[in-house]
């Protein structure tokens, strides 16, 4: 399909009725719950025809984060992982806080109430044995606190910061129908890319001069990275509007992207025996998953949400990715070992999240040999990435609507010229 282009042109050819740019996604009553814009569905753009200063970055962006965190020491005390996912919890808990400080582990005194049925100006508190994360608790006696990392915390906020600038309805202004899609779809990228620049590459500086290689597997800090992937699962949750892209080719690569994202980071945090169904459990690998526990207290919650986020955009369409099957494995092989629960995808069990059980059957199913879209796939993240980006780009701020000048919002601003204007009864 042929690039949009963004002038004033196009919008007056363009044979579509004047309605919203935003479309409803999956997510679209989680949105209305806390009280933001339904992203639109989006759609493609010319960069060159968008101001200057809003093009993609360059490949020397990739750069190691100002912002990397440091990984502290984990105590090494017992929890168990949560079992459920708790998401109105986190919607609160992402909306009320608006601290823009670039200090991550800032202590947020102004944040609200995380769920209606906690005390006012609950706080959350920090995990009895892990200061890296916070417990909010949940008003069910029945189900288990919410555990989120102050890294997963900080970054996600950041993101949807962004996210609601590529809603021209926010803005009083229509562009295109997908314009929000992409731009959702570019704020998950530059997750992608800070991710990258974090935890998998490290800058060396030669003849004055910056160079950037990938770091030796034994010098990639995965704790840091899992959690990092933590802040990825939240965003998706957020950004289903991505399916909704008018390259169909485009989404099926970054499923593929976000797919070898996972896979990678968990087979660099846990050991290879994850990646098959277990039969017989040994003392040494319990030890291991202890440590993994410790220092990871939500690492069972945050598999949780990304099997039935993948579940969700694999079933849009034809499924692109295998990642969701290696998901399941490393998960039922997790609570077989943690929780002594043997999960039969058979049948379905009442102590089972439904959603969560639906994913797992679905993942059960997919047999990587028959993917269609893009060969087999490597699960080699900075491989994977670096296709995408030859072919696509990857990440900036061209659809970040407050990064455009007045005159150019203007253009596309409602009601300042005819939207059927270019049909041919006028």
């Amino acid at each position: 399909m042929p690039k949009r282009y963004l002038t004033i042109q196009n919008k007056e050819n363009e044979h579509e009725q004047p309605q919203s740019s935003s479309i409803i996604t999956r997510s679209s009553s989680k949105r209305a719950s806390t009280n933001e814009s339904i992203p639109a569905k989006k759609a493609k753009i010319d960069k060159e025809n968008i101001p200057e200063d809003q093009s993609n970055e360059s490949e020397q962006d990739l750069s190691p984060s100002k912002d990397q965190n440091n990984q502290s020491s984990e105590s090494e005390s017992d929890i168990s992982p949560s079992q459920n996912l708790i998401l109105p919890i986190l919607n609160a808990l992402l909306n009320n806080n608006t601290n823009d400080s670039d200090d991550e582990f800032d202590d947020d005194e102004g944040e609200e109430n995380p769920i209606s049925s906690v005390a006012d100006q609950d706080n959350g508190k920090d995990h009895p044995t892990n200061k890296q994360y916070l417990i909010y608790e949940n008003g069910d006696s029945n189900k288990e606190p919410y555990i989120i990392s102050k890294t997963a915390r900080y970054w996600s906020l950041k993101y949807r910061k962004v996210l609601r600038h590529v809603n021209p309805d926010a803005y009083g202004m229509y562009i295109h129908n997908d314009f929000s899609c992409y731009g959702e779809l570019e704020v998950v990228e530059n997750c992608l890319r800070d991710l990258t620049k974090t935890i998998f590459i490290v800058q060396q500086n030669v003849l004055n001069r910056s160079n950037y290689i990938r770091k030796p597997d034994d010098k990639v800090n995965y704790i840091l990275g899992f959690r990092r992937l933590e802040v990825l699962t939240i965003l998706l949750d957020y950004t289903d509007g991505i399916s909704g892209i008018d390259d169909g080719d485009r989404f099926y690569d970054i499923m593929r992207v976000i797919g070898a994202c996972y896979v990678t980071i968990l087979r660099g945090l846990l050991p290879k025996i994850m990646f098959d169904k277990i039969e017989n459990i040994d003392e040494n690998l319990i030890k291991k998953l202890n440590k993994i526990s410790k220092q990871l207290p939500n690492l069972k919650q945050v598999l949780e949400q990304a099997l039935i986020i993948g579940y969700n955009f694999l079933t849009i369409a034809d499924v692109c990715s295998a990642y969701t099957k290696i998901l399941q494995i490393v998960y039922c092989n997790w609570v077989l070992i943690m929780d002594k629960i043997s999960i039969d995808l058979n049948q379905q069990s009442n102590q089972l999240n439904p959603n969560l059980w639906k994913a797992l059957k679905h993942a059960s199913l997919i047999n990587p040999n028959e993917i269609e879209h893009g060969g087999k796939e490597s699960f080699d993240f900075i491989k994977e990435l670096r296709i995408y980006k030859g072919q696509h780009g990857l990440g900036g701020d061209s659809y970040d609507l407050s990064k455009w000048s007045r005159s150019d919002r203007a253009a596309y601003k409602l009601g300042r010229r005819n939207p059927f204007q270019g049909f041919w009864f006028f």
